[in-house]
């Protein structure tokens, strides 16, 4: 045996045995698949996770992107009606589950197909943001029409959350996020005022 081949066999036993280095690879494999449609962009930075960069502590001047969001749809740097959106309610990406980030295009395509403008304002009177029940303030889209608007997106969120990353760079779109209410607490809070 050369020495080469002992260097690369202890290196071999060594990558067995610590599973952190081996969860590490993956995570690095899971960002770069992931990130490859947007990845050649000189304006965005991707930073993979680290011990010190959670989803509620990115690096300074960077976002927190769930893997399934880009899955569903996220583009980076976000579309002009998805940015306005994000601005509109104070959100980051990182607040929204992957449903939201589905039927966000879906309603854009569907209105760009029946030829109907975007205007926030048509946005904000079909949908209402609603808090998703075990996932930490993770928001969903509610339609206001008592109607699904859209179906065939998966309900099942199991650890979508546990694949991240960030992007820093000019995505024109909060850093921190806002306050944003549910509409129902938004709409009892006018009736209050309203009654006073």
């Amino acid at each position: 045996m050369e020495g080469g081949e002992i260097e690369w066999a202890e290196m071999a036993g060594q990558f067995h045995k610590d599973t952190s280095y081996q969860e590490s690879l993956l995570m690095e494999h899971e960002v770069l698949n992931t990130t490859r449609g947007f990845r050649g962009n000189p304006n965005l930075t991707i930073i993979p996770p680290t011990a010190d960069f959670r989803p509620n502590s990115p690096p300074e001047g960077a976002v927190c992107v769930y893997r399934a969001q880009v899955e569903y749809g996220l583009m980076l740097p976000p579309q002009l009606e998805f940015k306005e959106i994000l601005n509109s309610f104070q959100l980051v990406p990182a607040q929204l589950s992957p449903n939201a980030i589905a039927y966000v295009y879906s309603f854009l395509k569907l209105l760009q197909a029946q030829g109907i403008a975007w205007t926030l304002m048509l946005f904000r009177s079909l949908f209402s943001w609603m808090v998703v029940p075990g996932y930490g303030g993770c928001l969903a889209l509610r339609s206001k029409m008592r109607k699904a608007m859209f179906s065939g997106a998966s309900s099942y969120h199991s650890d979508w959350r546990n694949y991240y990353f960030f992007v820093g760079g000019d995505l024109g779109i909060p850093l921190m996020p806002g306050t944003c209410p549910p509409e129902t607490a938004a709409r009892r809070g006018i009736s209050l005022l309203m009654e006073a």
